[in-house]
């Protein structure tokens, strides 16, 4: 009886991974800019392997899983995606090679607007005063007679003028010959592998990640994985504004999140449906481990 349980547990175990949605991972490019070509030239890639845990939204954007991790250059990519801006910029590395050469470039700053000339506001009509009493008599006086204050002079409205945009400096290095690998630019391509692979132990612990170029990185546990699924998928179908998503999403616990990535996320809202089938695959993936794990 044991081994018949044991056989219909494994035999359920690949039913569920054969019926599990297959998502194909879309083809976008992210928002952030691409290193220079030099860099991924001379730094080469350090590739990852492929794991099937975690959740990652670029730009919004879901990213189905399986995920493989990779350092390009002085960026990470997720899947040939890029998730980071430069790590370390290229300029650093070129820094530490013989013969460089230092240039700088000036941009013009934009034309200012002119100011408006100033307009006079309406002028006004003042009160006469009644002269029929003496104004010597008012200075001596103990209690002298109150009179009808002037109105002050009309102001005239001006325009504030913009202050002066100072031009953009440029500053570029370059060398001549091929790049030239050294112990400052080991250490600096064995910092940027450490950050891949915290982001790759991040996610094949089941945490999640949002990256973004107008937002710092924003992730969780596989805690916060877990209610992230319970809850966005129906946020994104039932919002119909962003004022709408962005009610619902602080009121599911996700105050934390910028408005930059809650408006990216609601530009994406449509992907609902693949996020509840994601939710659905790691809920039987959780009961069959559990299952498993407790020796049946």
């Amino acid at each position: 009886m044991r081994r018949i349980l044991i056989v219909s547990a494994v035999m359920g175990l690949v039913a569920s991974l054969t019926a599990a949605p297959v998502v194909s991972a879309p083809a976008f490019a992210s928002s952030f800019q691409k290193p220079p070509a030099a860099a991924a030239k001379a730094l080469k890639a350090t590739v990852g392997t492929s794991f099937k845990e975690g959740i990652v939204f670029v730009d919004g954007r879901y990213l189905p899983p399986p995920y493989k991790v990779d350092r390009y250059g002085t960026v990470l990519r997720i899947n040939g995606v890029q998730v980071t801006g430069e790590l370390i910029p290229w300029n650093e590395f070129v820094k530490t090679q013989s013969g460089v050469t230092v240039s700088k470039s000036e941009s013009e700053p934009a034309e200012e607007t002119p100011a408006s000339e100033p307009e006079p506001e309406p002028e006004e009509e003042l009160e006469e005063e009644d002269d029929s009493e003496s104004s010597l008599d008012d200075l001596f006086d103990d209690e002298p007679t109150p009179k009808k204050a002037k109105k002050p002079a009309a102001k005239r409205r001006t325009a504030s003028r913009p202050k002066p945009k100072k031009p953009t400096v440029t500053i570029t290095y370059s060398f001549d010959g091929e790049f030239v690998p050294n112990d400052q630019t080991k250490a600096y391509v064995d910092k940027i592998n450490r950050a891949r692979t915290r982001l790759d132990k991040h996610l094949r612990a089941g945490g999640y990640y949002c990256f973004g170029s107008k937002y710092q990185p924003i992730s969780g546990d596989s805690g916060a994985a877990r209610h992230l699924m319970e809850k966005l998928p129906e946020i994104m179908r039932d919002s119909s504004s962003p004022e709408a998503f962005r009610s619902k999403a602080f009121s599911a616990g996700f105050a934390y999140m910028p408005e930059n990535l809650l408006a990216d996320l609601y530009r994406n809202r449509y992907a609902y449906t693949v996020l509840i089938q994601r939710r659905k695959a790691m809920q039987e993936d959780r009961k069959w481990t559990s299952l498993l794990g407790g020796g049946l």
